[in-house]
């Protein structure tokens, strides 16, 4: 099962990041985030994040950690956002309306 969740502390701040883990991580990689060359694995990458019908989010970094050198151990996509709390909201529920679920603690 792939899993999505806010790795920075709630509240408004000027970056969050967002962290997918798991098996389907290329096809939600494919599907939410547009960029201009293939994410290269362990590279910032300039980025624009869709939500589940295709409308831009926000844009922002990506960075793609291959299994196993990842912090899961898994494939694992890291999003760095604009810190809006409205903005991370809507990028979680593009994750989980595309098939990720929440992470549990």
């Amino acid at each position: 099962m792939t899993i999505v969740a806010v790795a920075t502390p709630p509240g408004k701040g000027a970056v969050a990041i967002v962290r997918v883990s798991g098996p389907a991580v290329d096809s939600l990689t494919a599907r939410l985030v547009k960029t201009r060359e293939p994410l290269q694995p362990r590279v910032a990458t300039y980025v624009r994040i869709l939500d589940d019908r295709g409308e831009r989010l926000d844009r922002g970094l990506a960075i793609r950690f291959a299994a196993p050198n990842s912090y899961t151990g898994e494939d694992m996509l890291e999003l760095h956002l604009h810190g809006s709390p409205i903005v991370v909201r809507e990028v979680v529920r593009a994750f989980l309306a595309c098939g990720a679920r929440l992470a549990e603690p």
